[in-house]
């Protein structure tokens, strides 16, 4: 019942529950916390009697209960209603040892998907049972109930309801655009990015890649990337760490970010703030990364 990517947050710093807060690294939730995620736009509640958290780099929040019998896990990301489908009648990995497969067609209602899997690497009998909503913007949220047979009817009805819950604005990054200063489009690069991360998502399939990089007005950076590929023949998890100091030239549509290393290397990337394939926003070698206040930087 516990591989490595679900028992992660004993440790972590609990935050009183009723208060709404922004979904942090290495902070454990506890039950009725509002969680708030500004560069999706999604928000959602803790179930009560439960608790959760993030690592630093994963792709997801975990979730769990006192019991030890029932495991949720969280993902969202930006995905067209078109796709969905497609990737949940897919084998799905979690991490090195464990993954996912659908047992017969998903079913949709609205833009609801659901399904029960079968999982492959468990050393228990457990059943699986997966959820997906789509929201406006293009955001969508998915929860992989795992489970004892015993709870897992339980654990299904606390999924839905906290899939019935979350609520789907627009992403604070599109937001900020339309203010009249303070965005990459009209602030050069290097007073735009101190003090902020810089987040990138994407997950397809049995495939998540996460890049956070944390910019700090000192002009020292942190950089974790994590990714998770190929299920049970896959390459598993790869996990990197970086640290030194940024420097940022241009503004709007024509920037460079050089990042200078502990070890001495440097990763240059071509910044550009415009609209893309994945709306407005700023763009680090063609790839959208959404902006917010970093809570790394001392």
């Amino acid at each position: 019942m516990k591989p490595s990517i679900f028992f992660i947050l004993i440790l972590f710093l609990a935050v009183p529950a009723f208060a709404q807060v922004e979904l942090q690294e290495n902070v454990r939730y506890d039950g009725n916390t509002k969680l708030v995620i500004p560069s999706l736009g999604i928000s959602f509640t803790v179930p009560e009697g439960w608790f959760g958290g993030i690592a630093t780099g994963s792709p997801y929040m975990v979730l769990a209960d006192a019991s030890n019998e029932v495991t949720i896990i969280i993902s969202a990301d930006e995905m067209q209603e078109s796709e969905v489908f497609g990737e949940m009648q897919r084998q799905i990995s979690l991490d090195e040892s464990i993954s996912i497969s659908p047992i017969g067609l998903v079913q949709k209602e609205g833009k609801r998907w659901w399904g029960n899997y079968t999982i492959n690497g468990a050393t228990q009998d457990m059943k699986c049972y997966v959820e997906v909503k789509l929201g406006d913007y293009n955001i969508g949220a998915g929860c992989i109930l795992m489970a004892f047979p015993s709870s897992f009817e339980r654990g299904k009805k606390t999924v839905n309801e906290l899939i019935k819950g979350m609520l789907f604005q627009k992403p604070a990054q599109t937001q900020a655009t339309t203010t009249s200063s303070g965005t990459g489009s009209n602030q050069p690069y290097t007073d735009y990015l101190k003090g902020r991360s810089l987040k990138y998502f994407y997950t397809q399939g049995d495939f998540s890649d996460t890049d956070f990089i944390h910019l700090c007005s000192n002009g020292t950076f942190m950089r974790t990337k994590n990714t998770i590929s190929g299920g049970v023949t896959g390459s598993g998890t790869l996990y990197g760490k970086e640290s030194g100091t940024w420097q940022a030239t241009g503004q709007g549509a024509s920037g460079i970010l050089t990042l200078m290393n502990q070890d001495g290397s440097r990763t240059e990337f071509q910044l550009e703030y415009r609209e893309g394939t994945k709306g407005l926003g700023l763009y680090l070698n063609g790839y959208r990364y959404y902006v917010e206040a970093s809570n790394q930087c001392n």
